[in-house]
């Protein structure tokens, strides 16, 4: 058996680049390399061509070069026409793992000319320690997403200079063909839209897949193109809607606004699509002016309520999964609307928020939380759009939840209340095409939605019938007071919980400001705080509250 040592191997290599030098490439260069040639070829187990070029890159890496054809015909003296000969050598070799590809910043967009190559360093390892030619495992393809992944990677290429928009769409075409057998990339392949637009397409794809709701058209365009020409054209392509993906709705603008600050976003038909491949998109990501709160991630409080209790026993029981699927086919089964709308309504600090987060808890859904004040844009024009895409995007989430989840306007009064006089104002006239928006949602509404407010008096008579159950939340009876300070503070007597909820006329709100300032007490000064420290937080609490007399001096504000 021939034996392969690393002192051989690099002394066989060392004559093949000696002999080459100048040698212009002629035919008897290789006759006259027959004995290293081919004791490398048993070696590296690939034809004699392939051991050439194998070791001349190799010799070549050694002097500090990472080699493209070019550097190879000046080594050679030859006519770089003649490199193109050993194109499929060199593929075959790249497609092994053995020689690694990278990408050339030249512009010439020739065959292999803008190829640079360096052998693979397990190779030179096994060499120089006297092994044999190592097995290279090559990274397989393995789904849709790593294809999208490596179309992506292009275009971090493509922005860093190192490989033309050309060669990036000639590689993208390359990796759709290879892959047809994955689903996404099959229907891709169908839908033969010129590479261009293809791209931009799986740019805006992948995009979306790592968490991106929208992408700057701008920042893309300028990753795809290396040219500004062609950066606008396809801009105003894009603008005037005559670009292909957007007639046929597989991406849509975001918001109107500056040119350099249009986005753009897959359309619900795309993210259907994706979905139909089994695609699925960040799960964790935010969502522009809310956001899905995990029902794992909500802190268990035993609430304490009044005179609500009853309803709001039913509602928790119907948010129960076996009850809500129930009830929205026997809703459906009779012609009526299957969604359920919720309006809690009642002072501040009274509970409102925090019963909707336990619901989605105690029946495992997640939360869409939104704050209305944030959803409030300071552009005019854009907060209904805010308000419609609030709506987008609860239902494309709900349909990859297992459960319905909860859509929770906080603090809705800004939404709901009653409409102006159009005439006096654009906020006035902005306002009322908001709630026409939020009406029409309403209506056609499937979901679970909840939304909170202190100002009942102020609510537009248009939402009555659209929320089908309306609790009032009043401020807790001295009786519920006392359970809540006892249960926020189990070290109290009982007799010292009913005095405090005798004298103090607080919400379970304003009992947890006394709580946590007790707690903060605590920590700071290292000692547990008793009742009259507890009293003291009450006067500064109720700060203009008239005291009763209940075993202790209080001095009125």
């Amino acid at each position: 058996m021939e034996t392969f040592t690393n002192l051989k191997i690099l002394d066989a290599i060392g004559i093949i680049y000696e002999k080459s030098k100048k040698s212009k490439l002629e035919d008897d260069l290789f006759t006259n390399l027959e004995k290293e040639i081919t004791y490398l070829s048993n070696y590296f187990k690939v034809t004699k061509n392939q051991t050439f070029f194998i070791s001349l890159i190799l010799a070549l890496n050694y002097k500090g070069i990472i080699v493209d054809m070019s550097e190879v015909s000046d080594h050679l003296d030859c006519n770089p026409m003649k490199t193109l000969r050993y194109n499929e050598d060199l593929n075959f070799l790249e497609s092994k793992g053995i020689l690694l590809k990278e990408n050339s910043k030249r512009l010439l967009e020739l065959s292999i000319v803008h190829d640079e190559y360096t052998v693979n360093n397990e190779i030179t390892e096994a060499i120089l320690k006297s092994l044999p030619m190592p097995e290279i495992i090559q990274k397989e393809i393995e789904d849709d997403i790593a294809v999208l992944e490596l179309i992506y990677k292009l275009s971090e290429q493509r922005d860093d200079q190192a490989i033309s928009t050309s060669r990036m769409f000639k590689e993208t075409q390359k990796l759709i063909f290879d892959h047809p057998h994955f689903p996404f990339i099959k229907k891709i392949h169908q839908l033969n839209y010129p590479i261009e637009d293809t791209f931009l397409f799986l740019y805006v794809t992948w995009k979306s897949i790592v968490g991106n709701e929208v992408v700057n058209l701008s920042r893309a365009l300028s990753m795809i193109y290396d040219e500004s020409p062609r950066q606008i054209r396809k801009m105003q392509e894009l603008i005037s809607k005559k670009n292909i993906l957007i007639i046929n709705t597989l991406i849509e603008f975001e918001e109107e606004g500056f040119i350099d600050d249009m986005q753009i976003k897959l359309t619900n038909a795309s993210l259907e699509l994706l979905k139909e491949c089994d695609i699925k998109l960040f799960l964790n990501r935010k969502v522009k002016k809310g956001v899905f709160i995990n029902p794992s991630d909500i802190i268990f409080r035993e609430l304490i309520f009044g005179e609500e209790r009853s309803q709001l026993n039913l509602i928790g029981n119907l948010l129960q999964h076996d009850k809500f699927l129930e009830t929205q086919e026997k809703l459906t089964q009779k012609g009526m609307p299957k969604g359920i709308t919720i309006l809690l309504h009642g002072a501040p600090g009274t509970g409102k928020t925090e019963i909707a987060k336990q619901w989605a808890k105690q029946t495992e859904r997640e939360l869409m939380k939104v704050d209305i004040s944030e959803s409030k844009s300071m552009w005019y024009g854009q907060s209904e759009k805010l308000i419609k895409k609030i709506f987008t995007d609860y239902s494309h989430h709900s349909k990859n939840c297992k459960r319905t989840p909860i859509l929770l306007f906080n603090e809705a009064d800004g939404l709901i209340s009653k409409r102006t006089d159009v005439m006096l104002s654009n906020t006035g006239q902005t306002h009322n095409t908001i709630q026409n928006i939020l009406l029409e949602e309403l209506e056609n509404f499937e979901g679970i939605l909840i939304a909170t407010t202190n100002l009942i008096d102020n609510l537009d008579s248009a939402f009555d019938r659209r929320f089908l159950f309306k609790v009032e939340f009043k401020k807790p009876d001295i009786k519920s007071r006392s359970k809540i300070w006892k249960l926020k503070l189990p070290l109290l007597e009982t007799k010292e919980c009913e005095l405090l909820a005798e004298e103090f006329d607080f919400s379970g709100g304003q009992i947890d400001n006394i709580v946590r300032k007790n707690e903060i007490l605590e920590i700071v000064n290292g000692i547990q705080t008793n009742y009259e420290s507890i009293v003291s937080f009450c006067k500064e609490e109720s700060l203009n509250l008239k005291s009763k007399s209940i075993g202790f001096n209080y001095e009125q504000n």
